[in-house]
């Protein structure tokens, strides 16, 4: 079959690129003709852009307007107003390099869109159209107001199926739930990769919604491994840390315990140098970096559902720290695996029986393949 996939994987973040690998990859292993639509729409390439030139616009209040037209001040300008910004442009540089490397040699892309009424205009040549999978469906974001991502446009004809969307809120506004009744009613197969989001879909209306897992998890551990092959670390034995946003005191702590008792260095990955008790700052780390250095760690402290669940897949050591635990896709995928205790844990002692977790997972990626399978087939 020709499936066209849309999801957000050109926002340089490990998981959104590493699940619309996964996903395409999976489709394409069972036979079909994958392309992942290249929709990179005004309001997501603004927030993620590297263009210095945004911050160079002198406004009419400032002291510096009248030189607006000289190149000079508007640098003056812009250093003065947007230093830190532009510093962190500058050291992300390498990074979202590497991205659009990732990008470039790995996704099957369409054409470049960057408008909805670009899709609406094109004549697809596709028997199934999928969405997802991660936030898609988030309404606190642009994209979960985007007609495009629940594919409002193509053939009526042309099967439409979400695969492990995200809404990535536990309730909807009024307003989300009208407009988003309205979209989904042309799905032919609903699936949410969290349990909270079958409760969505019933207050939408749609009680047919099912849970399957997040893509990455469609491939085995050797299909990764083909991935990653010859970019092997020589790092001495190392936990890795993986910190979102700001510094986590927890984490913090748990792997500078792990450390002293294990006798191991701590590496981490990052987009700047934040992690100051870190050994090691990976810098300019992509998408397959990232799975490398999860793979090879002997512990992985972390706040990220992806680094979770590739610890998960590698049957790597973890702990995990959140805030908010009861809307958590996080704690959505240790419930799974009855992991709960990895979960803002205050023992690091505790070990992991793998061939349980392995098996309750088994059981997990089966029902979702059988998801995706059954879906094609009707």
């Amino acid at each position: 079959m020709n499936i066209k996939i849309i999801t957000c994987h050109d926002v340089y973040n490990y998981g959104a690129s590493l699940q619309a690998y996964a996903l395409q990859t999976y489709l394409k292993q069972k036979g079909h003709d994958v392309e992942i639509i290249d929709y990179l729409p005004a309001y997501m390439d603004k927030a993620y852009s590297s263009n210095f030139n945004r911050y160079m616009s002198i406004p009419k209040m400032s002291p510096l307007y009248k030189y607006k037209d000289n190149a000079f001040f508007r640098i003056v300008y812009a250093i003065r107003k947007y230093l830190p910004q532009l510093c962190k442009i500058v050291r992300q540089k390498g990074r979202k390099q590497a991205f659009d490397r990732f990008k470039h040699a790995y996704l099957h892309l369409t054409d470049h869109y960057v408008e909805y009424k670009d899709l609406k205009d094109v004549q697809w040549v596709a028997d199934v159209f999928i969405v997802g999978s991660d936030q898609v469906w988030n309404p606190l974001f642009n994209n979960g107001r985007d007609p495009s991502y629940f594919l409002q446009f193509g053939s009526l004809e042309t099967k439409r199926v979400a695969y492990a969307a995200s809404f990535g809120v536990s309730t909807l506004e009024e307003q989300d739930v009208k407009r988003m009744k309205e979209w989904l009613k042309s799905f032919s197969a609903i699936s949410v990769r969290e349990t909270t989001g079958l409760r969505l879909l019933s207050n939408i209306g749609i009680l047919e919604g099912q849970h399957v897992v997040d893509p990455v998890f469609l491939l085995s551990p050797k299909d990764w491994d083909i991935l990653i092959q010859d970019r092997n670390s020589r790092v001495p034995a190392y936990i890795l840390v993986y910190n979102l946003g700001q510094v986590d005191e927890s984490i913090k702590s748990c792997a500078q315990e792990l450390a002293r008792k294990h006798n191991l260095s701590i590496l981490s990955i990052e987009d700047s140098n934040k992690i100051k008790y870190a050994d090691k700052i990976v810098e300019n780390a992509g998408p397959i970096e990232f799975v490398r250095y999860i793979k090879a760690a002997r512990y992985v402290v972390t706040n990220s559902f992806h680094a979770t669940a590739f610890s998960l897949k590698f049957n790597v050591p973890f702990y995990v720290f959140i805030k908010n635990v009861t809307s958590s896709r996080i704690s959505d995928v240790l419930n799974l695996v009855a992991l709960q205790e990895r979960l803002n844990a205050t023992s690091f002692e505790m070990e992991i029986d793998w061939t349980k977790i392995n098996l309750k997972m088994g059981n997990c990626i089966k029902s979702s393949k059988k998801f995706i399978d059954d879906i094609l087939c009707l």
